[in-house]
């Protein structure tokens, strides 16, 4: 059945298009009521003449058809990427960005929204490439050096916070969901909690339902142990925006923090299929299914780290628990092993590797390990004291905050040692003890780049080469 030019039109007109549609569906109609005409004027006999004018018409309107169709999908590509990024949902961008590549090849546009993506990650290496890349592809220098400066930002590199924030905020076209998050990272890797109230209320206030504003109020919430706030506060931020990823990894630590463990699990569910490689979330995970029982369900999660040598001291410990419970303590020992060898003082690892060997009645190991955790147990239970301190602010010099870091480091986390002892750092960039301790870090967990460059500070430092 052939349409009238009237029912082509309101077909036309019955959908919003865009600019690609619209030219898509331009051709096809054109041609259409181009052949409907010739069919209804030429009779039987159509001239040679006819056919050649329609042949010349189709020529010109299907590349025009083909044009609008790939261009549409670019343009819905880069609303899809662009929607990933505000969400911070960076692999997912990531993901949509490499499969326009394949499209279009590398552009110079492609390369820029892959170093914000890298830059959310923290991936500094990939960061530099990709915006040089994008650089050399002719992307705007305002924008590229925006960037730079947005993660000089975060990192909080620089001494005036002031000034940093002023050129942050001065960008280009600039963006307040992107530039706030770099500039309250910044400021928290400093310490500077006025300063980010100060901006969180100046942010709240040009963006009233921005997701971010009620995210970091959580985080500093969580921070001070106020579970009740912090939940307030991000369950805000996920119902102002559910597709917004950060919030669930808050979330989870905020249920985790009240014993609520089902909400928990479902919350790094969520977060974990934007984030699969999170180590961390991981451990997480694991600890909170290990506190509802949840027992094979751990260690389906944990075999494969295990087997592929991801798995960190976090994992092993909660896979240690859950061989406990099961009465198999030997498969305690060779979980725990390693840690053991790299981190002697670990009281949680030394409690378990205790009870493990009890069960072997290998009576002096197991005499060994208790007194290793015995004697590492008051110092464990300052933490929750010293991080009170730092955070009101009565503690905030160096050595404070290396003495935290260097309980955490040696006797109970490792991530969270490496957070106070950078902490240490920032107070006073000379102070040796937290270079030595991130050395022996960097060292244990094969980061021998990084273990170089704090020893050859402390090698200037102390005068010897």
């Amino acid at each position: 059945m052939v349409r009238s030019k009237t029912q082509s039109k309101n077909l036309s007109n019955a959908i919003p298009l865009s600019e690609a549609d619209a030219i898509s569906a331009a051709a096809a109609i054109a041609a259409a009521n181009a052949m409907e005409e010739e069919r209804t004027s030429a009779g039987p006999k159509s001239s040679a003449w006819t056919w050649i004018r329609l042949g010349i018409l189709l020529a010109i309107l299907i590349p025009l058809a083909g044009f609008g169709y790939y261009r549409n999908r670019y343009t819905t590509s880069i609303l899809r990427i662009n929607k990933a990024l505000e969400n911070w949902d960076n692999l997912a961008a990531v993901t949509e960005i490499k499969k326009l590549e394949k499209t279009n090849g590398l552009t110079a546009e492609s390369a820029f929204l892959r170093s914000r993506a890298y830059r959310h990650l923290g991936d500094d290496i990939a960061f530099a490439q990709f915006l040089e890349l994008a650089r050399q592809l002719g992307y705007s220098p305002e924008k590229i050096q925006g960037e730079k400066l947005l993660r000089e930002t975060q990192l909080g590199i620089g001494d005036d916070v002031d000034s940093s924030i002023a050129k942050a905020m001065a960008l280009p076209d600039t963006d307040i969901s992107e530039v706030g998050p770099a500039v309250v990272y910044g400021l928290l890797g400093k310490m500077q909690f006025g300063t980010v109230d100060a901006f969180l209320n100046f942010w709240g206030q040009q963006q009233p339902d921005s997701p971010w504003v009620p995210f970091f109020r959580g985080m500093i919430a969580l921070s001070n142990r106020d579970s009740a706030s912090a939940i307030t506060a991000l369950e805000k931020s996920a119902t102002t925006r559910p597709d917004f990823l950060p919030v669930y990894r808050q979330l989870a630590s905020a249920y985790s923090m009240t014993r609520d463990y089902d909400r928990a699990v479902r919350s790094l569910q969520r977060y974990l299929k934007g984030s699969p490689n999170d180590l961390d979330a991981i451990g997480v995970l694991a600890t909170a299914l290990s506190n509802l029982d949840r027992g094979d369900e751990v260690i389906e999660l944990l075999q494969p780290m295990m087997e592929s040598g991801k798995a960190t001291t976090d994992m092993r410990q909660v896979l240690a628990r859950i061989y406990i419970a099961k009465n198999e303590p030997q498969k305690v020992i060779d979980t725990l092993s390693n840690v053991a060898t790299l981190w002697p003082e670990d009281v949680r690892t030394a409690n378990l590797l205790s009870q493990a060997h009890q069960a072997l009645s290998n009576n002096s190991e197991a005499e060994r390990y208790a007194k290793i955790a015995e004697a590492g147990q008051a110092d464990v239970q300052s933490i929750d004291n010293r991080i009170a301190r730092l955070l009101s602010g009565t503690d905030q010099s160096a050595e404070k905050n290396y003495e935290l870091g260097h309980i955490f480091l040696h006797k109970q986390s490792r991530e969270d040692g490496l957070h106070w002892l950078n902490s240490a750092l920032m107070v006073d960039a000379n102070h040796l003890p937290a270079h030595e301790d991130l050395v022996i870090y960097f060292t244990r967990t094969n980061q021998m780049e990084l273990a170089a460059r704090h020893q050859r500070y402390i090698n200037l430092r102390k005068g010897t080469q």
